[in-house]
């Protein structure tokens, strides 16, 4: 009896270190992207030669230093979370000890250089190698905690733990849903979150109005459904193809290199459109304020073809904002043409486009229960009304569920991190028969 509450007080203990250090870790991490992007912001802005003859070296620097990590740790490459999925399924050992430090500083570099790629991807992983870490301390072999931590590192980011929880859940479907689990879930991201709201308070996603659909103008949801499936299918295809290509001739210099064409390029256009640059979260409220329809089409297929580049690009950073991004286009797209076809009220352009980000991600990420988290916790942070936050629940549920089967059933599409999986898994098992 006495061993085994031992047992438990030690798991319990674990459980709450992993997310303190957790909740510890991503927001100090979060702080930093925040004050890397103000600076870039401010060096990019400026017109000052001194300025941008600093900017230059910076830049200059950063894709040296990029390309020394990378090659140090290839782990690292993207937000890090296709690779980290892999070696836990390979029983592969856990470098926790390298990838944290050289995963954050080269998410900073790729941010100051003004990527489209996102801070949460690197949250995800930060987590679980913190869970890593503390199982390897206490000699506890329990992968569980590791997945579950990355639930942790995903709450952490976004500042919501009902988000975190969900993305625990449903990216752990392999092992069995029991109450441990979920009991462990809890603990875990109750203790980051703590810890973490005390650091960063800064939300990854936000509406600086709201207004609720009608029930007669809910046809929006229609068109959300069809263009955020046809894109986000589109976008899963690219990405797998580009990565496959990497893999396959990742031998060639250009391909090896290919992260110092992309930082030039990246430069020049955050010289040039810099509103539209970054990680995406302030074009996900900005993006309503832009009228004129070829505009934001073309603000679209420049953030697709960024964005898939960028993530394929050997070059540290996460994809989850920058796909929201997208699909916050994507919905402007649509209120822009349902107001000129049945004059559809502007006043819903910020909400809409909260809406196909979120219905876009899941799509792509295959997440819906997380979708349906952050929506509710986004509107509620920022209006304080719980009738509200609900009442645009509904009718999203009904449709992204309806977009899930659809996407997972008729068109048999993966989630992009197991494409992903998958073409690395198909490379290594074509080079062994080659070998």
């Amino acid at each position: 009896m006495k061993s085994k509450l031992l047992f438990y007080l030690k798991q319990l203990l674990i459980l709450i270190l992993i997310g303190v250090f957790s909740g510890l870790i991503v927001g100090l991490y979060q702080i930093g992207i925040q004050n890397i992007v103000k600076v870039s912001t401010f060096m990019y802005s400026s017109k000052e030669a001194f300025i941008l003859a600093i900017l230059i070296f910076l830049v200059v620097f950063c894709t040296v230093f990029n390309n020394i990590l990378i090659f140090y740790d290839e782990n690292i490459d993207g937000s890090g979370i296709p690779s980290m999925k892999l070696s836990r399924r390979l029983k592969k050992p856990c470098s926790f000890l390298k990838d944290i430090p050289t995963m954050i500083l080269n998410s900073y570099c790729s941010t100051f250089t003004g990527f489209t790629l996102g801070s949460e991807g690197p949250s995800v992983v930060l987590s679980s190698k913190v869970s890593s870490t503390i199982n390897s301390i206490f000699k506890n072999e329990n992968e569980i905690y590791d997945e579950l931590a990355e639930g942790v590192g995903f709450g952490s980011a976004f500042l919501s733990p009902l988000a975190g929880f969900c993305y625990a859940i449903e990216e752990s479907l392999e092992s069995k849903l029991n109450f441990k689990k979920i009991l462990s879930m809890i603990i875990m991201i109750l203790s980051a979150f703590l810890i973490t709201s005390l650091i960063n308070h800064n939300h990854l996603l936000s509406v600086s109005s709201f207004q609720n659909i009608e029930l007669k103008d809910s046809y929006i949801f229609i068109l959300l459904l069809i263009i955020n499936l046809l894109v986000s299918f589109a976008f899963i295809k690219i990405m797998l193809f580009l990565r496959a290509f990497c893999i396959k001739h990742k031998a060639n210099l250009f391909i090896k290199f290919r992260s110092i064409p992309l930082y030039i390029i990246t430069f020049f256009l955050n010289l040039f459109l810099l509103d539209f640059m970054q990680s995406g979260g302030k074009l996900i409220n900005s993006i309503s304020d832009y009228h004129t329809i070829y505009i934001v089409i073309l603000i679209l297929l420049l953030r697709l073809a960024l964005t898939a580049a960028s993530g394929s690009g050997d070059i540290t950073g996460g994809l989850v904002i920058p796909i929201m991004a997208l699909g916050a286009i994507n919905g402007q797209i649509i209120s822009l043409i349902s107001t000129n076809l049945f004059g559809l009220s502007s006043a819903y352009y910020q909400l809409i486009s909260l809406i196909s980000a979120l219905m876009f991600f899941a799509f792509i990420v295959q997440t819906p229960f997380t979708a349906i988290a952050l929506l509710f916790s986004t509107i509620f942070y920022f209006t304080n009304n719980f009738i509200d936050s609900l009442s645009v629940l509904p009718i999203f549920t009904i449709i992204l569920f309806f977009g899930y089967v659809l996407m997972t059933r008729v068109f048999r599409q993966k989630s992009l991190y197991e494409g992903m999986i998958d073409v690395s898994l198909k490379y290594q098992t074509n080079k062994k028969e080659l070998n």
